[in-house]
């Protein structure tokens, strides 16, 4: 005990009054160090910017701002928030297909949680699990997970969030060039960072007691205790696979494309996390990849509901210790059927069909595959059909007509609401790569006004802001060359 006290001591900077205050820490707090993770100390930056703050979700979380310059020392790591024990999270995961038995926060720390939230930074210098990197993050990448995250959430699908934007033009970062440094403050729920990659670092290892362990705090701070059942483990693998076949049909039904699906980047909460090289599909849909360093396209569009459940397979193996095999138990039904609900009552709203008939599916399936044939823009044509705004290559087509009887059925009321009802899911605006590289060219600059616009763009994704038509179309021809990784 002692010992744990000097260590915390040596470890931690002075805390002073801030602007925040983490009152619950529960992952340090129910687990304990050593396996799940390792206290760290936070690399500070020289002359931090706070470049931008989030004041919408500052709102929601009961947050007052303070002096900007003092906020940049506290979002970076500078100074330590009141109650704050910075750690990092420990996992393994399946990265590309094969499994690497120590990853972990190399370059993040869980800062600590207000309430139910918790507070990642992620580029706040080397921790125990950075295998020799440098533990930071260039403003590049920090631009883009800042701006999808925002995008993700107001189109309705769940993710992380991010808070603030803190950069350094003091701090040279060493990628392919040497670029800057950059801080990005990320918020959810404590379980948005446990992922499958947490369960298999403890289950490849044998220590099942640590499986178990984790698994009881999943539940314990997912459940209300009526929810629990006397299968507890199996009705919690069972929950972790609708939760994401429910996220894996939002991103199917919305074009995006996570780029690095691997198990370490896989929660178990069902929430979006780690943007890397994603992207949104425009006018190529299958075999679409967004990250070059995908050379056999095995995260490609297409291919991420069966990767998410090759994903949830490699969790069934980690709490294999746990399951009940006196109990019929599938993840894979009903990882499958969770996705396909989710993604067939999206594509009919999409449709504009409020009933339900099993031929839909044909409908939308067939629209798929005419639009990745002829090259049309996946979200300006949803956008359009609203309007029956149609390309006429697409008219001459069977689906045409027999969409056409199938919203006559629906009768007239469902015809005068129609428009408003499809233009509720098809987003007018999305965060097209190109965008998020104008930011980024700007920033390099010291001009971060582009972020701000976007920003406010992608609040309202649904409604017209006709001063930002121009965001609305499809992306500049020097877009097609811009190149993904996952270099950050």
């Amino acid at each position: 005990m002692i010992l744990r006290i000097f260590i915390c001591l040596f470890l931690f900077k002075p805390h002073v009054e801030t602007f925040l205050h983490f009152n619950n820490n529960t992952y340090i707090e129910q687990l304990p160090t050593n396996y799940f993770y390792s206290f760290t100390q936070i690399k500070s930056i020289p002359e931090p910017n706070l470049i931008n703050i989030n004041e919408e979700l500052l709102t929601t979380l009961s947050i007052t701002m303070i002096d900007r310059q003092d906020m940049a020392e506290f979002l970076s790591g500078n100074k330590l928030f009141s109650g704050s024990r910075p750690v990092a999270m420990n996992y393994a995961g399946h990265q590309f297909g094969y499994f690497t038995s120590q990853l972990g926060d190399g370059r993040a720390a869980l800062l600590g949680q207000l309430n139910q939230w918790a507070f990642h930074a992620k580029g706040t210098g080397p921790t125990q699990y950075a295998r020799g990197g440098d533990g930071r993050a260039v403003l590049r990448s920090s631009i883009r997970e800042y701006l999808a995250s925002e995008a993700m959430f107001h189109l309705g699908i769940d993710t992380t969030r991010a808070l603030s934007l803190v950069g350094s033009t003091l701090l040279p970062v060493y990628r392919e060039t040497i670029e800057t440094g950059a801080v990005v403050v990320r918020v959810a729920p404590i379980l948005a960072f446990i992922r499958i990659g947490t369960f298999e670092i403890f289950s490849t290892r044998h220590q099942y007691e640590q499986v178990r362990q984790l698994a009881d705090f999943v539940i314990d701070n997912m459940y209300s205790k009526q929810d629990l059942t006397k299968y507890r483990y199996n009705s919690l693998l069972i929950d972790i696979a609708h939760r994401t076949g429910t996220l894996i049909g939002y991103w199917q039904a919305f074009g995006f494309t996570h780029g690095v699906l691997n198990t370490d980047n896989m929660n178990v909460l069902g929430s979006t996390l780690d943007y890397g090289p994603f992207g949104f599909v425009e006018d190529k849909l299958q075999g679409y990849v967004p990250n070059h360093s995908d050379d056999e396209g095995r995260y490609a569009f297409d291919q991420q509901p069966t990767i998410a459940a090759w994903n949830l397979g490699k969790l069934r193996l980690a709490l294999d210790s746990l399951i009940d095999t006196n109990r019929h138990i599938d993840e894979q039904y009903e990882f499958w059927s969770s996705f396909n609900r989710t993604y067939d009552t999206l594509m009919r709203r999409k449709l504009g069909l409020t009933l339900y008939l099993h031929s839909d599916r044909w409908i939308y399936e067939e629209i798929l595959r005419l639009l990745d044939v002829h090259h049309i823009d996946y979200t300006q044509f949803w956008r359009q059909l609203a309007d029956e705004v149609i390309p006429d290559v697409l008219k001459r087509e069977h689906w045409f007509s027999v969409y056409q009887q199938r919203l006559a059925s629906e009768g007239s009321y469902a015809k005068r609401t129609r428009r408003e009802r499809m233009n509720r899911i098809n987003p007018k605006y999305i965060l097209r790569n190109y965008m998020a590289q104008v930011a980024i060219e700007k920033a390099q600059k010291d001009d971060f006004s582009e972020i701000d616009r976007l920003l406010h763009l992608f609040r309202r994704p649904f409604d017209e802001q006709e001063e930002m038509n121009d965001y609305a179309k499809q992306s500049p021809s020097w877009a097609k060359k811009l190149i993904i990784s996952c270099s950050s």
